[in-house]
């Protein structure tokens, strides 16, 4: 079987071509944990990144003119956003199809700007407006707000670039013409279409296309502006506040606010308190992040150079070393068994076939528990069973659920073991989900990096009495004695 999972694979290409052109080189089987920061295309020294910085801005401004103009009568349709899920960027661990923004979303920037965020786009103190800052204090409007948005406003110039890369570097059977709603009419004030020549999965027939995105506007985790940092710096952006009478405003007011002894809940509550009385708190935390705008740069690219190196990496090692000449997904039992066999196999290839490498890079482990679930999730590449990634069924968010049929499932969880909760996970947090999603069985992989991680988990199963069990399965991720050298 040909596993064709990476960009550069599926079509053929080398992968420099995509590193010379700027392109991420993309899985085309589940998203990437990365999103286009706004922050970074205002920060770029590029005059097209900075256009579609001012064209997100201008139209965040047009929908608060709209929203403040029509009140509650507003159309929300004009404020939801389909997810753009042909970048192959998200959350998604399986697959590609996220949430977007849809009523709820409409709702709360509404009902933000008739209230606390009217005044968004008439700031005097940064330097320019920031779709960010709608994001730090309880609006309702989260961080994917940023990655959706910002996707959507930015479509017809990545379409564009994606069209570029494939008229010049890709076979005419690897291309195709899409029809795609990207164009805004104020007049009319609906999207309108546009054709691009696009690459798809030409593999699979009808397939649909695929968009590429510039590496150096990509980040992972939270963007440059953020509701974390703000938070967790609030007292150093106060106290660096020039205004004298209002930084002792707002000092006062914020250290009166808190308990004598504070926990995190009470600091994020006086913070928010703080904020909601000083507003202009927010305008001088964005000017401090744009006098640091040249760190955002660097930011993003040490995150991506980690996320290309840990992640696809590893995934394109994995599948050229051994799915491809394995006859694994032949095999069709019940779903326990099915998904038993896949975490041996995957604990074989790791302690047998020196697929412990990949975990490494200049001596050191880097896998995650979202590694290790990524991976785990391609080996069932063309399987009958449904694999869904991190299924919340009201008890919070399993790895894996794996199904054939609604009377045959099975709940699969990944632990590293130098997890300091990991005695308490093993002992509840399956059982839980298995409860919750009525499966009939669970799976516990744990992945140890030395021979004390391997000792730390079978003194944790001892006590259980668990120690020796089936369903949990020990991977050996510790570096192993080339075979020449054994005695």
């Amino acid at each position: 079987m040909s596993i064709k999972l990476i960009f550069s694979e599926y079509f053929e290409i080398e992968e420099k071509v995509l590193d010379d052109y700027g392109a991420l080189n993309i899985c085309l089987d589940a998203d990437l944990p990365l999103f286009i920061d706004p922050f970074l295309l205002f920060a770029s020294d590029k005059p097209e990144y900075q256009q579609q910085h001012d064209k997100i801005v201008s139209h965040l401004i047009l929908l608060k003119e709209i929203a403040i103009h029509d009140g509650r009568s507003a159309n929300e349709n004009l404020f939801k956003f389909p997810e753009v899920k042909q970048n192959w960027l998200g959350l998604c661990k399986y697959g590609n199809n996220g949430k977007g923004l849809g009523t709820k979303f409409a709702k709360d920037i509404i009902k933000a700007f008739n209230g606390f965020y009217s005044n968004f786009g008439e700031e005097t103190i940064s330097s320019a407006s920031h779709i960010e800052k709608l994001t730090l204090v309880g609006a309702g409007i989260g961080k994917d707000f940023i990655s959706d948005f910002t996707t959507n406003l930015m479509l017809e110039y990545l379409l564009e670039y994606t069209q570029e890369f494939a008229q010049k570097y890709l076979q005419p059977e690897q291309r195709k013409r899409f029809n795609i709603r990207c164009v805004y009419d104020e007049r009319l004030m609906l999207w309108k279409p546009k054709e691009f020549e696009l690459p798809y999965f030409y593999l699979e027939g009808d397939g649909d296309f695929i968009l590429l995105t510039p590496l150096d506007i990509l980040t992972k985790d939270d963007s440059f502006i953020c509701h974390s940092e703000l938070v967790g710096n609030f007292r150093s952006i106060a106290s660096s506040i020039g205004n004298s009478a209002l930084r002792e405003s707002i000092n006062s007011y914020f250290y009166k606010a808190l308990p004598i002894s504070p926990k995190k809940k009470d600091f994020e509550y006086a913070v928010s308190k703080t904020i909601n009385e000083f507003p202009e708190i927010l305008d001088y935390y964005i000017k401090m992040k744009e006098e640091k705008k040249d760190q955002s740069k660097k930011l993003s690219k040490d995150k991506l150079d980690k996320i290309r190196s840990e992640l696809i990496s590893t995934l394109t090692l994995f599948c050229e070393n051994v799915l491809e000449s394995s006859d694994f997904f032949e095999v069709k039992p019940n779903s326990y068994d099915e998904a038993l066999k896949r975490a041996i196999f995957l604990k074989q290839v790791i302690e047998d076939n020196d697929g412990y490498r990949v975990f490494y890079q200049k001596g050191r482990p880097i896998a995650s528990e979202d590694t290790i679930q990524r991976i785990f999730r391609l080996t069932w590449y063309a399987s009958p069973y449904d694999v869904n990634a991190e299924v919340n069924n009201g008890r919070g968010p399993a790895d894996y659920k794996v199904s054939f049929g609604s009377g045959d499932s099975t709940i699969v969880e990944f632990k590293l073991a130098r997890s300091s909760s990991l005695k308490k996970n093993l002992k509840n947090q399956t059982e839980i989900y298995r409860k919750a999603s009525k499966s009939i069985t669970d799976i516990k992989i744990i992945l140890c990096y030395s021979v004390y991680e391997i000792a730390k988990v079978e003194r944790i199963l001892r006590s259980m009495n668990q120690l020796g069990a089936e369903n949990i399965v020990i991977i050996d991720a510790s570096p192993k004695q080339s075979a020449s050298k054994v005695v």
